[in-house]
């Protein structure tokens, strides 16, 4: 078979995950423009997130956008290895790159080849590592061999015996000294990936899409989510920080000066930043102005928030926790300004589309709630001189740290969502008292929040 000309993306960070990189190619012959920054940023890993088990981790699934910008259009496993392979050769003669999924174990390009230490950490009852399936895209079949792209973490692409490949492509699930590795059921054998372009990626320049990422990553950032799912509760953006101090400032109250608890979280919470420095590093390069400031400007947080991990190690840590809750205290309010700025200057892009209601309100209730509340923000910038941004829908901020109503206009906006569920839905609420403004988590932040509490308060209207 014909090997084309391939010289894909090889320097790749290495806290990037495995399958990002191939996105990038199967785009990059799909005819859409894109950068790993923005990649990372669809799927919102620049965004802090935790649960309330001190977990740092992406909770992509728990917020409710749509896919932006890259979707996988599904898993397929094959009866066998020819079966597998006769779709790769038809894939590949069309142009394409061939996903599939399976074992690092068994590429011999690659440090996990047969390495003990790679079935070890997977079976130790303490690791928090689990299996997944790793991704590489297959560019040429031969008779007797493949060539493959694998630049996470082996960066190569070149020639792979048929053999070892089989090997490969049978996945962590035929590996008998795996029997007892965690979350095995949910691992493929002979399987292969669908990548396409999502719809916004289509209809938008790359340019648009990566102004979005910014303002969505931002706008999540500063909401400072808390969301409840089951028995658990999961923090996102600045939440996240809040978290952190909270425990520093308990520690310190209660006599508590291990640092091990403390540096742990530090460390974990690097990732997210470093994701979305690549997005604004993107961003700068792309945008320029004043995007070039904000990257810099960002450089030098994330700098701060290594440093002070570094000072968690090493012989006196425990004496220097008191020294540092003062530094972070300020570099957390450095770092919210920084998401402030960034904010304003992106928040006209909109943000990432959110999933469709039907998938998160069957009913349709809240879409009729929500048609409400932006209709009384629409009469209310249009006859009284209000300035909702209602272009970002459930997103548009209200009241408080970063909406543009004062309490007057607060008051009136209420009054005309109350006309409108009377109106609407036949049932009277009663919104007039604002007190409820003041506190830390009011609902009348943003659109999104008046409408969670108006669906909570309906039953008992109605």
């Amino acid at each position: 078979m014909l090997i084309r000309p391939f010289e894909p993306l090889m320097d790749i960070p290495y806290y990037y995950p495995c399958n990002l990189p191939l996105v990038r190619e199967v785009l990059g012959r799909q005819g859409i423009r894109s950068g790993l920054g923005l990649l990372a940023a669809a799927r919102l890993y620049g965004v802090p997130a935790c649960s309330d088990t001190g977990l740092v981790k992406t909770y992509f699934n728990k917020l409710d956008y749509a896919e932006a910008v890259w979707r996988q259009t599904g898993k397929t496993e094959y009866a066998d290895l020819e079966e597998g392979l006769q779709e790769g050769r038809r894939l590949i003669g069309e142009g394409e790159l061939f996903l599939v999924t399976g074992t690092s174990y068994y590429l011999p390009h690659c440090e996990d080849y047969l390495s003990p230490k790679y079935i070890e950490k997977l079976v130790d009852p303490g690791s928090r590592q689990y299996l997944v399936d790793h991704w590489l895209a297959v560019y040429g079949i031969e008779e007797t061999r493949l060539h493959v792209y694998d630049p996470v973490p082996a960066r190569y692409a070149g020639p792979l015996s048929l053999q070892a490949f089989d090997d490969f492509w049978k996945g962590n699930k035929a590996i008998p000294e795996l029997a007892n590795a965690k979350r095995k059921e949910e691992l493929h054998s002979y399987c292969a990936v669908g990548i396409a372009a999502s719809a916004d990626a289509r209809s938008s320049a790359y340019e648009e899409q990566l102004l979005r990422a910014v303002a969505t990553h931002a706008h999540e950032f500063l909401s400072a989510r808390e969301i409840e799912d089951g028995q658990r509760t999961y923090y996102f953006g600045h939440a996240v920080t809040r978290r952190l101090l909270g425990q520093l400032h308990h520690d310190l109250a209660e006599g508590a000066t291990s640092s091990g608890a403390l540096s742990a979280f530090l460390f974990d919470m690097r990732w997210s930043r470093y994701f979305f420095r690549d997005l604004l590093r993107e961003a700068a390069e792309a945008l320029g102005a004043p995007f070039v400031g904000h990257a810099a400007a960002f450089d030098a947080v994330v700098a701060d928030w290594e440093d002070a991990h570094k000072q968690l190690q090493g012989r006196g840590a425990e004496e220097r926790i008191a020294r540092l809750g003062a530094a972070l205290e300020g570099l957390a309010k450095r770092e919210y300004r920084l998401y402030e700025t960034l904010w304003a200057d992106a928040r006209s892009a909109g943000l990432f589309a959110k999933r469709r209601q039907d998938e998160r309100d069957p009913s349709g209730r809240r879409e009729a709630i929500l048609r409400i509340v932006l209709d009384s923000c629409e009469d209310l910038n249009r006859f009284q001189g209000g300035a909702v941004p209602v272009e970002l829908g459930a997103a548009a901020p209200l009241y408080g740290r970063n909406g543009n109503l004062d309490s007057l206009g607060l008051v009136s906006l209420l009054a005309s969502v109350e006309q409108g569920i009377e109106e609407a839905l036949g049932c009277g609420i009663a919104l007039s008292d604002i007190a409820a403004a003041s506190v830390p988590d009011s609902p009348y932040r943003t659109v999104d929040t008046l409408v969670g509490y108006l669906l909570e308060r309906l039953p008992e209207a109605g």
